[in-house]
């Protein structure tokens, strides 16, 4: 059985992000591959002991897609009647982004093809970097959507992108909260994340050094 609601209405959009008016559940728009509207947030936790931190996710196994694989901070799709932006980052981090810079980096196109399951994800990504003012002990991971969260130095997270690198972490469960040290290997990682991780840990250097007007490298992008 999934976490993930399969019935929820997304509203498909075009290759270049018109919107259409049309609305299909969620199972419809990723069997069918239509493009659809995500929002993505990768968190810097700026409060961590030894420095600031670049927070993984360790999707739930029970996941439609990269079920128990490490992934960015947050990522959700967005339904056209929700007025809430940040509502899946505090469903899965069980924070806001209430305090500390946020920082809109563009929109990322992804195409991800998951061949045992049929599916075509096809998502235009809203993509942010929020600057917390936190550590990993202040966030409150959603047990069942989120197996943990994993905080790496910004300092290491550029040996992801090695395919024999063992990349320290502090790793916090997500049932008990409990913090622990983590080796991040690179099966571990959905598919692209390690380069993509990289590039977002130097963005989040030049953000916290006061630089502002920021954009990811559409060479970035994921295609099928």
């Amino acid at each position: 059985m999934t976490y993930d609601d399969q019935s929820e209405l997304l509203e498909v959009f075009t290759p270049e992000g018109q919107p259409t008016g049309r609305l299909l559940p969620r199972l419809r728009i990723h069997r069918e591959g239509h493009w659809h509207h995500t929002r993505t947030v990768w968190v810097v936790l700026a409060g961590e002991p030894e420095g600031p931190g670049l927070v993984l996710q360790q999707r739930g196994f029970t996941k439609d897609t990269w079920g128990g694989l490490l992934d960015v901070s947050s990522a959700g799709h967005l339904a056209p009647d929700d007025p809430d932006p940040w509502r899946e980052l505090e469903e899965e981090l069980g924070v806001r982004p209430t305090h500390g810079p946020l920082i809109q980096l563009g929109t990322r196109r992804v195409e991800g093809l998951h061949i045992k399951d049929g599916l075509v994800d096809r998502e235009l990504q809203d993509l942010w970097l929020w600057l917390a003012p936190l550590a990993l002990e202040d966030l409150r991971p959603q047990a069942g959507e989120l197996e943990a969260l994993l905080s790496l130095d910004l300092g290491v997270v550029a040996d992801l992108e090695k395919s024999e690198s063992r990349t320290p972490a502090r790793r916090m469960n997500a049932v008990t909260r409990e913090i622990d040290s983590a080796v991040v290997l690179s099966p571990e990682l959905t598919p692209g994340l390690g380069p993509f991780a990289a590039h977002l840990a130097e963005l989040a250097r030049r953000a916290l050094a006061g630089e502002r007007d920021l954009r990811y490298d559409p060479r970035f992008d994921l295609r099928a």
